[in-house]
């Protein structure tokens, strides 16, 4: 049964999202770095944002979420196929979690460079789900930089909070 939960609903239509821009853009143009980001291609930063929602839906069983240890599946960064499975993946794994979990507590270690100690804070399904869709959209701008650098348009929206496209629609209502 689907869940009901906005949240979810949010966190699947950004998966969606980015899935229709992938029918867009050929391999080339997905697994390429430009000299604004030498490092990282579109792919890089989808496999980024994969990552992290499969270590949240990982952690969820033992109550315990460490984003550091992502898997970093170069596949998902080279190959549009390989990175439409695991957002099919992702999204089925979504709509699975049960609303009437979303309080479920959580202990999440937050990004750290790997010799310090551990830092582990308390947090909730839901809101590490508030938080990935903040980080999706995120890496979302920055995918559609790349894009624009490569003269291809992501859309107006593609990488906007979506707070953000509800003002300029009530600016635009505005308008004279």
């Amino acid at each position: 049964m689907r869940s009901e939960t906005p949240v979810i609903k949010n966190c699947v239509a950004l998966l969606e999202q980015v899935e229709a821009l992938l029918e867009r853009i050929d391999d080339q143009v997905y697994a390429s770095t430009s000299p604004i980001s030498p490092r990282a291609s579109i792919g890089g930063h989808l496999r980024h944002v994969l990552d992290f929602y499969q270590n949240l839906l990982s952690g969820i069983g033992s109550g315990r979420v460490d984003y550091n240890r992502r898997e970093r599946d170069p596949a998902v960064e080279q190959d549009r196929v390989h990175a439409r499975q695991r957002i099919h993946a992702t999204t089925a794994a979504l709509w699975s979690l049960s609303p009437s979990n979303e309080d479920q507590e959580l202990m999440v270690r937050t990004e750290d460079d790997g010799v310090t100690l551990a830092s582990w804070s308390a947090s909730s399904i839901l809101r590490e789900l508030d938080f990935l869709q903040s980080h999706t959209i995120h890496h979302y701008s920055l995918i559609a930089m790349l894009l624009r650098s490569q003269a291809i348009d992501p859309g107006d929206e593609f990488g906007v909070a979506p707070a953000t496209l509800q003002h300029w629609r009530e600016e635009a209502a505005c308008a004279p």
